[in-house]
C-alpha cells in the first residue's frame, strides 16, 4: 500500500509548477510580441509593396504571383515591342510579362544570381528592369524591380542641350562675322574680274577666236558674284532666302559650265540632259547650280575611262525628281554608308568630301531629301528630291544682272547663249 505524500513533497512540486507557468507566460508573452512584431512589419511590407513608385514582382514557376499596383499600371501600358538596349543581344517582347518569366527562367537555370537590363518602348518608354534571385516557401524565385526612367533620361539630357544650344548660337554669331568678311573681300576681287573679264570678251569677240571660253568664265565668275551675295545676305539677316527655281534651266547651266572641261578631258565625257519643262520649286538658283556642277563632276570622277552622264527630271503628284546617273563601277558597300558624311572623300587629296555633305545640308533646308544608289547595270545615281510647294518670285534682281547693270548693259539686251534667267514658271 503506498504511502501519501508527504508535505515537503507536496511543496516543491507546488513551486516547480508555479515556474514552470511563469515560463509559459514569458514564453507566450515573447511570441506574442514577435507575431504582433512580424505582422507590423508584413503589413508595413504590404503597404511599400502596394504604394511604391517602382514596380514590384516576384516571378515564381515562369509566373508572376506577387505583384504592386505599378507593375500592373506598367503591365497594362506597355503593350508595344520591348526592345533591348542593354544587353544589345538581348531579345524583344511583346509585353512586360512575357519579358520577366523568360529572362526568371533564364536566371533559375544559370549561375547569375542577380542582373540587370534595359528596354525601350518608342522614344517615351526606357524600363530598368534589377532582377534577383531569392527564396519563397522553400523555392527559388526572382524578384524584379522595374522602373521607368525615360524622364530621369530627358531631364539628364537638359543641360546638355542647352550647352549645345549656347555653343550653336556661338557657332553661329562667328559664322555671320566670316561669312560677312568674306564676302567682302571676296566681292570686291570677283567684281574687279568681271570687269577685266568684259574687256577680254570684247577683244575676243572682235577676234573671232576664244569667245566661248570667255563666255564660259563669265558666266561662273557672275554665278560666284550671286553666291558671294546670298553669303553677304547670310550675315546680314541670319537667314538664307529662296526664290522659285527651274531645275531644267539650272541644270542646263551646271552642264553648260562643265562642258569644256569635260570635253577637253582625256578621255572625253559627255553629259546629256533629258529634263522637260517642270514646275518651280523652293531654291536658290546659284545654290543649286553649284549643287549640280558638284554632282556632275562627282560623275566625272567616278568614270576614270570615260563615258555619259545622264541627267534626268519628272514630275509627281507632290514632288519634282532629278537624277544623276553615271557609267562608273557604282558604290561598295563600305562606303555607301558613309557618302553623306563630312570630310569623307574616296579620291584622296584630290578630293574634300564636302560636296554631297553640303548638298545633303541644302536639300534638308529646302524640304526635300538626296539619295545614293548603285543602278542595276552599272554605276551609280543621285536622285534629288524636290517638293512642291508654293514659291514666290524673286524680289529683287540677281548679282549676275546687278553685274549687267554696273557694266552699262542694256536691260533690253538679248540674253547670252548659256545664260539662266531666274523668272518664274511659263503660263
Amino acid at each position: 500500500m503506498a504511502s501519501a505524500p508527504d508535505d515537503e513533497s507536496v511543496q516543491d512540486l507546488r513551486l516547480k509548477y508555479a515556474d514552470l507557468v511563469r515560463k509559459y507566460q514569458d514564453l507566450v508573452e515573447r511570441s506574442d510580441r514577435r507575431a504582433s512584431q512580424g505582422l507590423a512589419i508584413y503589413r508595413l511590407g504590404a503597404f511599400g509593396l502596394r504604394f511604391s513608385p517602382s514596380a514590384l514582382a516576384m516571378v515564381d514557376e515562369g509566373r508572376i504571383q506577387l505583384s504592386n499596383a505599378r507593375f500592373a499600371q506598367l503591365a497594362r501600358s506597355t503593350r508595344g515591342k520591348l526592345v533591348a538596349v542593354e544587353p544589345k543581344s538581348a531579345p524583344s517582347f511583346s509585353d512586360l510579362r512575357a519579358l520577366l518569366a523568360s529572362h526568371a527562367a533564364e536566371m533559375l537555370h544559370g549561375p547569375t544570381v542577380a542582373g540587370d537590363l534595359l528596354y525601350r518602348e518608342g522614344p517615351e518608354v526606357i524600363l530598368s528592369i534589377h532582377l534577383e534571385r531569392g527564396l519563397h516557401e522553400g523555392r527559388e524565385v526572382v524578384l524584379a524591380l522595374i522602373e521607368d526612367v525615360a524622364g530621369r533620361a530627358r531631364a539628364d539630357q537638359d543641360p546638355a542641350r542647352t550647352r549645345e544650344a549656347l555653343l550653336h548660337r556661338e557657332r553661329l554669331r562667328v559664322l555671320g562675322e566670316l561669312a560677312a568678311s568674306i564676302a567682302h573681300d571676296l566681292g570686291n576681287t570677283l567684281r574687279g574680274a568681271s570687269f577685266q573679264l568684259s574687256a577680254l570678251r570684247g577683244a575676243a569677240s572682235a577676234g573671232g577666236e576664244g569667245a566661248d571660253p570667255v563666255r564660259a568664265i563669265q558666266q561662273r565668275v557672275e554665278l560666284a558674284s550671286e553666291v558671294v551675295t546670298r553669303l553677304h545676305d547670310f550675315a546680314h539677316t541670319g537667314a538664307l532666302g529662296v526664290t522659285a527655281v527651274r531645275l531644267d534651266r539650272v541644270v542646263s547651266q551646271a552642264a553648260a559650265l562643265v562642258d569644256i572641261d569635260f570635253r577637253d578631258a582625256a578621255p572625253p565625257v559627255e553629259v546629256r540632259v533629258g529634263i522637260p519643262e517642270l514646275p518651280a520649286v523652293r531654291g536658290s538658283a546659284a545654290e543649286l547650280s553649284l549643287l549640280f556642277v558638284n554632282l556632275l563632276r562627282n560623275a566625272r570622277d567616278a568614270m576614270p575611262e570615260g563615258g555619259i552622264v545622264t541627267v534626268t527630271g519628272r514630275q509627281t503628284d507632290r514632288a519634282v525628281l532629278v537624277s544623276v546617273a553615271d557609267q562608273g563601277k557604282g558604290f561598295s558597300p563600305a562606303v555607301q554608308p558613309r557618302l553623306f558624311e563630312p570630310f569623307f572623300t574616296t579620291k584622296g587629296v584630290r578630293g574634300t568630301g564636302l560636296g554631297l555633305w553640303l548638298a545633303s545640308g541644302t536639300m534638308k533646308r529646302l524640304g526635300g531629301t538626296i539619295r545614293a544608289q548603285n543602278r542595276p547595270g552599272g554605276g551609280a545615281v543621285i536622285v534629288l528630291t524636290f517638293p512642291l510647294q508654293h514659291v514666290s518670285r524673286a524680289a529683287r534682281p540677281s548679282a549676275a544682272r546687278r553685274a549687267s547693270a554696273r557694266r552699262g548693259s542694256s536691260a533690253h539686251a538679248p540674253p547670252r547663249p548659256g545664260r539662266v534667267r531666274h523668272d518664274g514658271p511659263k503660263t
